[in-house]
């Protein structure tokens, strides 16, 4: 191969680099970065001396391209969520993307509950954060029932109040499948997530205002 032909593969090479600031998507560019820097590599191989440090930049963008282009595949595969998973994200998250969703149940931990097992008692602090897929609650406030929450409902919404002692006590009236987070865990995760703290603290709000509402005489 004369050396005019090898001049060819660097204006190939930099007519791909143009092409990938012009792509919007990620993916794309990050492919089209590695053709340019690939078709670059025989360049400088077939000079009379050959030039390995260009060689060797080229190949580390290669190596970080291909592993950011290996996360973004990994991120954008379909999302399979168990039966389970399916009806909470249902009930109570159809306003997040199921990877979030799915994230979010990672922090979590499914239990089963018995008629009378209390997930929120009056007077103490609030440790965690409960939403069932089946089983209503019975709300009681010094001894008095105040209402039910249904499936789908935030129990132990004080999370949104920075941890306030409950106001309230809630024991299961029926056989129930919920799931728990922590509210350490949660808080940390969310610190870690401002974007999707953000929504989380959005969901809180309506579960409020809708609990309100119900309260409200007609």
């Amino acid at each position: 191969m004369s050396f005019q032909a090898v001049d060819y593969l660097v204006h190939f090479s930099n007519i791909l680099l143009l092409v990938s600031y012009s792509v919007r998507d990620m993916l794309w560019l990050r492919w089209f970065a590695v053709a340019a820097a690939l078709t670059n590599m025989p360049y400088f191989l077939l000079q009379h001396t050959v030039l390995w440090p260009p060689i060797l930049w080229a190949s580390v963008f290669t190596v970080i391209n291909l592993y950011q282009i290996s996360r973004i595949y990994l991120e954008r595969r379909p999302v399979v969520l168990s039966r389970d998973e399916q009806r909470l994200y249902e009930l109570a998250f159809r306003s997040l993307r199921p990877r979030e969703f799915l994230s979010l149940t990672l922090i979590g931990e499914w239990r089963d509950g018995a008629v009378g097992d209390r997930v929120l008692t009056e007077g103490e602090p609030v440790s965690r954060l409960c939403i069932s897929i089946a089983g209503n609650a019975e709300v009681r406030k010094q001894g008095k029932s105040v209402g039910t929450l249904e499936p789908g409902h935030i129990i132990g919404t004080a999370i949104a109040m920075a941890g306030a002692p409950s106001p309230v006590e809630a024991t299961f009236a029926e056989p129930a499948r919920y799931m728990a987070w922590p509210l350490a865990s949660l808080r940390t995760f969310m610190d870690k997530r401002p974007d999707l703290r953000i929504a989380l603290q959005g969901l809180v709000s309506r579960d409020l205002a809708g609990k309100l509402e119900r309260l409200l005489p007609q």
